[in-house]
């Protein structure tokens, strides 16, 4: 019987591409959107053309009730779930003195009650069945790198990381894996005018001279759900190139530029 991969977001940018890596690899996928049915049907027929199920579930995660129906729909739809990868979210960057509360509350409600709840019910699920599966939580560089506008996004996703190391440690017992995957400047498409000189020199501050490639992320995903990294658990494994390596000599040479 395949595997089966439930992605949230993922009918558009990184979660699309990891939902078509799922696919590649070989796995049936649930492909979650909020409001974009026409790319995420897009998505699903790609992963058919693969030769894999897919199904498409529609939620807004800010609404609480919506995470645990997701993962729960999934369950219904497909039997089971071995991988539960938590990739919705959203980026309110605004200077802290400017930040509102909607948007406080909003980024709380997606970045980190959102994905807390899914893994919450999928491993309840996966515990149930007796299902050694992976959770796997998309964060971002900027859990540990401060920014001057990050004050709220930057803290739900050091909060998601923090989580995932509880989750995991809990969660081992039942032989259920729990990781996390921290993106870098990852390109969703072809930058142009003014956003592709900010590129630019955002490069000049990756040792490894380029952003991020979608692929980039998904890979590393897959990776972390597969039996090759049956022994890995509770790790944030960051994916950017080497961004947050070298913050004091860049600081220092004035180069130093944030994302």
């Amino acid at each position: 019987m395949s595997k089966v991969a439930l992605v949230t977001g993922s009918g558009r940018g990184i979660g699309r591409g990891i939902a078509l890596e799922f696919g590649r690899r070989g796995y049936d996928v649930v492909i979650h959107h909020r409001k974009e049915p026409e790319a995420a049907a897009q998505v699903a027929e790609a992963i058919r053309q693969l030769g894999r199920r897919a199904e498409i579930l529609v939620g807004d995660l800010s609404d609480v009730a919506v995470p645990a129906r997701i993962v729960e729909e999934a369950w219904q739809l497909m039997g089971k779930i071995d991988v539960l990868v938590n990739n919705a979210g959203i980026v309110p960057m605004k200077p802290f003195i400017e930040m509102d509360l909607e948007s406080v509350e909003q980024c709380y409600k997606v970045d980190f009650r959102a994905p807390y709840l899914c893994a919450q019910r999928a491993a309840q699920l996966m515990i149930k069945e007796g299902i050694k599966g992976s959770i796997i939580n998309i964060t971002s560089v900027h859990q540990e790198r401060t920014n001057d506008r990050d004050t709220i996004y930057g803290s739900m996703k050091a909060a998601l990381a923090r989580a995932t190391e509880a989750m995991a440690l809990e969660l081992a017992p039942y032989g259920i894996r729990v990781n996390a995957v921290a993106p870098g400047l990852t390109l969703l498409k072809e930058p142009e005018g003014e956003r592709k000189a900010f590129i630019e020199t955002i490069q000049k501050s990756i040792p490894l001279r380029r952003p991020g490639r979608i692929e980039d992320v998904a890979r590393a995903v897959v990776w972390l759900a597969s039996e090759e990294a049956d022994y890995v658990t509770g790790i944030t494994l960051r994916v950017d190139g080497g961004l947050n390596l070298p913050m004091m000599q860049a600081l220092l040479e004035g180069r130093q530029t944030y994302i």
